[in-house]
């Protein structure tokens, strides 16, 4: 009974420790706890971060860590987001990026972005997801966080700023989406032109099946061979006056890879 005891004690410990995790707070806008942005990579994200703070308010937090010790990504970042005082107090108009890097001791990353009260409006959980889905997570997959970071600030920012809205996100993405099927649809028929003005020349190396015979080549390779090729998507600085003081209510999503 008594190490029964002991043992839920323990267990009650163990989740009460993983649900006051926080990283040592800065006074730093980017904070790379695990060590992958270069120092130029972490200086212009600070510099932009920064310049963003002065001339609209809004503050933007990054946080990769290799570990969030078995906490939930959303809570984590929530909590970062409150304990720092991201935002100012009177707008509450502060977000918090955390990047759960992955490590040979846990192989699995993890993406979260909390907003405070006053940006919910601007960012609600909806959007917030899609930019973790479109802009962060083939690119953190890939091991690029510099890319997915640019990224998803390029949304980001001028959301915040009011210059760009969810509306005009979705209609962009509907517009690239239909450029990229338009030019899919381009390249395969220009494949299918070349191929059969190359078979209508060749025709003793073109069998009934429409492969190659007798070694004919075609862009650099035997026409009945392989195609191997594809498509991939692919210290302290100076500026930064503080954290406000700004508060999160749960707002936000995330996402792992």
């Amino acid at each position: 009974m008594k190490k029964g005891l002991i043992a839920i004690l323990l267990l009650l410990c163990s989740l009460c420790v993983h649900a006051e995790w926080l990283p040592e707070k800065s006074n730093r806008l980017v904070n790379d706890y695990s060590g992958i942005l270069t120092a130029a990579q972490v200086s212009t994200l600070e510099q932009r971060l920064v310049a963003f703070n002065d001339s609209t308010s809004n503050q933007v937090l990054i946080v990769i860590t290799p570990t969030i010790e078995g906490d939930d990504e959303d809570a984590a970042a929530q909590r970062i987001g409150q304990a720092w005082g991201v935002g100012q107090e009177e707008f509450n108009n502060g977000v918090v990026i955390l990047i759960k890097s992955k490590t040979p001791e846990e192989n699995w990353g993890a993406v979260a972005i909390a907003t405070g009260y006053g940006v919910e409006g601007a960012l609600p959980d909806l959007f917030c997801k899609r930019i973790i889905d479109n802009q962060m997570l083939g690119a953190l997959g890939d091991g690029e966080y510099y890319r997915a970071l640019t990224e998803a600030l390029d949304v980001i920012l001028p959301v915040l700023a009011g210059e760009y809205s969810y509306a005009q996100y979705k209609k962009d993405r509907k517009v690239r989406g239909a450029i990229a099927a338009l030019i899919a649809v381009a390249f395969l028929t220009l494949i299918i032109v070349l191929v059969a003005r190359y078979a209508k020349k060749h025709p003793d190396q073109w069998n009934n099946n429409g492969t190659g015979s007798g070694g004919g080549m075609f862009f650099g390779g035997p026409i009945g061979g392989t195609w191997r090729g594809g498509f991939s998507s692919g210290g302290s600085f100076g500026g930064f006056g503080g954290f406000g003081g700004g508060s999160f209510g749960g707002g936000g999503a995330s996402g792992r890879f």
